[in-house]
């Protein structure tokens, strides 16, 4: 059985973050596939950013919402660190509250309403620590990853959020899941950062080791993968229409990642505009179907690689001129997609 509870024989799902301006049309489009998502819609407010979701409640943050981006705070995060530290992860203070969200409670009714009881999993996400830690700046616009005892502080915050996040999902269907999404990763191999790849090791395993669930993550960009298919996570959800033609290079790390009951989530269907205007079913099938096929040449078996595979949109898109028209419609490819290769592979 796969870390996630069940196996997931290209069943879909996709990033939570979404164009839409309409909470409702966000949560028709998450609930069109097999594993609905909690959808998370920026294009709303600053409010509604996986950043802001994620680093709520923590002390000495503030967002800035006319700038968009997210400050600390020296005092601020002296005098609010006591009370803060009080607190386990049981409490509130990690929880995502209807509040926080405009999507986040109409999620929760739904699945309440029985649609919970008719998926093979329901699924949420935070952003990922390091990601967070690129983001969050100091009064001198430095980022605080740079900060030992706050980077650990923030690494933990995150965690106890997905935790958190992760037991109140599980209160309505047994095999939820949460992912993280760490588009800082691929900055990290650029060398421009000053954060070294052996920094980011030792954090991501702290970070690991701190969940109590499937342990995922989701990032869109091109990093060093064997950095993540030999770390102890449990699920990689990436942009697999962009790296096709460099993963079979990494066969050996999928391998592994799959061999100790780990799961891909495999981001075939391009949301960009540009991208997508170019593919269709057929062309998404044979690209997908070639790239396994690569996997199989260099020694991973087709049957596991099918039987632990999610298929998602390639990346999440925000900035289209359609806005949600070209995203619907690669949600559309996404479900078409997966039933053929349930025809092929099953």
């Amino acid at each position: 059985m796969s870390p996630l509870g069940f196996e997931p024989r290209a069943c879909t799902t996709a990033m939570g973050i979404l164009p839409h301006l309409d909470p409702h049309a966000a949560l028709d489009l998450a609930f069109s596939l097999d594993v609905p998502f909690w959808p998370q819609l920026p294009n709303i407010g600053f409010s509604e950013d996986t950043y802001v979701q994620t680093v709520l409640r923590f002390p000495g943050i503030t967002a800035d919402h006319q700038q968009q981006v997210l400050r600390f705070d020296e005092e601020a995060f002296a005098a609010g660190l006591p009370s803060y530290l009080e607190h386990d992860e049981d409490s509130d203070l990690f929880a995502v509250l209807p509040s926080d969200s405009l999507t986040y409670g109409l999620f929760l009714e739904r699945l309440r309403a029985g649609e919970a009881a008719e998926r093979p999993a329901v699924r949420g996400q935070f952003m990922g620590p390091i990601s967070l830690c690129l983001k969050v700046t100091d009064t001198e616009k430095k980022p605080v990853i740079y900060r030992d005892e706050l980077r650990e502080l923030l690494i933990r915050h995150v965690a106890a959020k997905v935790n958190r996040h992760l037991r109140d999902l599980r209160e309505l269907h047994p095999d939820g899941f949460v992912w993280v999404d760490e588009p800082g990763l691929e900055l990290l191999f650029t060398g421009i950062t000053g954060y070294s790849a052996e920094r980011a090791r030792a954090d991501l395993d702290l970070f690991v080791s701190l969940l109590e669930g499937p342990r995922g993550i989701h990032l869109c960009g091109n990093p060093d993968w064997d950095f993540l298919l030999y770390s102890g996570i449990d699920l990689l959800s990436f942009n697999a229409y962009g790296a096709a033609e460099v993963m079979p290079g990494y066969a050996a790390g999928i391998a592994a990642l799959l061999e100790r009951g780990g799961c891909i989530a495999w981001g075939m269907v391009p949301t960009n505009f540009a991208e997508a205007e170019g593919e269709d079913l057929a062309s998404l099938l044979d690209k997908t179907v070639s790239l396994w096929e690569g996997l199989a040449e260099r020694g991973v078996d087709p049957e596991l690689v099918f039987s632990r595979s999610l298929i998602t949109p390639a990346t999440c898109c925000l900035v289209n001129p359609d806005l949600t028209v070209t995203v619907e419609r690669s949600f559309g490819l996404v479900s078409e997609l997966s039933r053929e290769l349930r025809s092929r592979f099953a």
